[in-house]
């Protein structure tokens, strides 16, 4: 991820990148005296955030992230011990790592095949181009939402490697970059969708902290995948238009045979549980909602919260043999399933969200004043229009997650003096922060697109990335907007 930066782990301005992040980590916080409202403690806390958001953007996610947290513990906020648990000992990054094994799980039996190949078995692409690239981005958005992002996007554009070069698609022609920027789109709309995996899970874990209140999971989930079938049928119509007939000569007779040629056997007993096991948590988490608030299984579920049932389902998972095999393979899963950089990245951004909420900083109260005169003093619709347009610009230059979670506490803020419906607000701004793709800095993710240089170029993500905002932007303001407001 690197390289997408800073031209390589070894180029002269890695190096200046590097310099600039640790000392704005270690040194600016101390340097200068705090301007009202921040304090000392909160002027240490703020280098410490620029300078590890400098190496994400310019460096690298990993170490950063560790580095981060050792500047952490050396301010007068909280010791190291203190730092650990508030990032590594944090609720949501307990889940985040059971979550990744447990749906890492069905991919590492084979499971996930079988997600992939009935979307690409539907006859009714059959010599139907477009739909061809609807059903393949839906079926990137239904692996992502079973597996994650890294993994589908990986195993989804190996596939469409295949498909381009049997259909004689090469890098630089169009329908090629489409298919490639589509596919993403259907990736990140699965990370989005799901609140309790991921950057989803701590955006939202510090909008419950703020509004001291929990994002309802059905509601937020329906609207994520009306977003999501809105976003991938505009960008469909998008290749529609611009795509000449000729770009579509070679693949106007695509039909699911290209995908049947190897075929795979039935489903086995272990696929078959890790399957059930991966849909389980799901059921439950949304099965709070439904039950009578006085249910004992209702208490016992909210009880346990996400983590607790994500844990609870690994053990029993890993008891259970089927075939003489653990349903999950704990040992051989693990190592596979987890996402360090992901991982350590949230653990980071977690503990460092949580100082810069926190009153004895002031850093909230200098963001209040700095964006009180564009938040501030707006009726609730045009509160909302405003802060998705905002929340879209600022993260198309740094992480979504973390400009996510540093916009939240400022949401909530603004969203109560303007009397918006703050679940509305908070769920769209989550989902619209994910289709930031413009430049690589963006997410991790929009990195790996910027990278697959043998594939696309810098100039077509840009380009088609641009676009992808502006289909989110639209279809936010038109649609999800109005939708949030209806079932929140």
């Amino acid at each position: 991820m690197a390289s997408t930066h800073a031209g390589g782990p070894r180029s002269p301005l890695y190096y200046v990148h590097v310099a600039i992040g640790v000392f704005m980590m270690f040194v600016f916080g101390n340097l200068f005296e705090p301007a009202y409202p921040l304090t000392e403690v909160g002027m240490q806390i703020i280098g410490v955030f620029l300078g590890v958001i400098w190496l994400w953007c310019f460096v690298g996610f990993l170490w950063p992230s560790l580095l981060s947290l050792v500047a952490f513990g050396l301010t007068d906020f909280a010791g190291f011990a203190q730092v650990m648990t508030m990032s590594f000992g944090n609720n949501v990054v307990v889940l985040l790592l059971f979550s990744m094994i447990l749906f890492g799980s069905p991919q590492h039996v084979g499971a996930t095949r079988y997600i992939t190949r009935y979307f690409l078995t539907r006859k009714v692409f059959n010599n139907r181009p477009i739909v061809f690239a609807f059903v393949f981005f839906f079926a990137t958005y239904a692996l992502s939402v079973a597996v994650n992002v890294t993994p589908s996007l990986i195993l989804m554009w190996t596939v469409l490697y295949g498909v381009l070069n049997e259909l004689g698609y090469k890098k630089g022609e169009r329908f090629t970059s489409l298919m490639l920027v589509g596919t993403f789109l259907g990736s990140v709309s699965g990370q989005a969708s799901l609140p309790f995996t991921g950057s989803t899970l701590a955006i939202l874990s510090v909008f419950n902290t703020a509004a001291e209140t929990a994002m309802p999971v059905p509601q937020y989930m329906f609207l994520g995948f009306t977003y999501t079938v809105v976003g991938l049928v505009s960008f469909c119509l998008f290749m529609k238009l611009i795509l000449k007939p000729e770009e579509l000569t070679k693949v106007a007779h695509v039909n699911t045979e290209m995908f049947e040629r190897d075929p795979l056997p039935p489903m086995s007993k272990l696929q078959k549980a890790n399957f059930f096991g991966m849909l389980a948590f799901v059921f439950l988490m949304l099965l709070p909602w439904f039950l009578p608030s006085g249910f004992v299984l209702t208490g016992l579920l909210n009880g346990l919260g996400a983590t607790g049932v994500a844990i609870l389902l690994t053990g029993i998972m890993c008891f259970i043999q089927v075939d003489g095999k653990p349903v999950l393979d704990f040992e051989a899963v693990a190592p596979k399933a987890i996402n360090w950089n992901v991982f350590v990245m949230v653990a980071a951004a977690m503990a460092i969200a949580s100082a810069l909420t926190n009153p004895a900083t002031g850093v909230m109260d200098m963001m209040i004043i700095v964006f009180e005169p564009v938040l501030g003093g707006h009726s609730p619709t045009s509160y909302f229009v405003v802060m998705l347009l905002v929340g879209i610009f600022v993260t198309s230059f740094a992480s979504s997650l973390v400009i996510g979670m540093a916009l939240m506490p400022v949401l909530v803020a603004f969203g109560i003096d303007a009397g918006a419906n703050l679940y509305a607000v908070a769920a769209t701004t989550t989902l619209l922060l994910h289709y930031s793709i413009i430049l690589p800095s963006a997410s991790v993710f929009a990195a790996m697109l910027w990278s697959n240089s043998e594939w696309i170029t810098g100039r077509e993500v840009f380009r088609y990335g641009a676009v992808v905002v502006a289909i989110a932007v639209a279809a936010a303001l038109i649609i999800i907007m109005p939708l949030s407001l209806l079932i929140f």
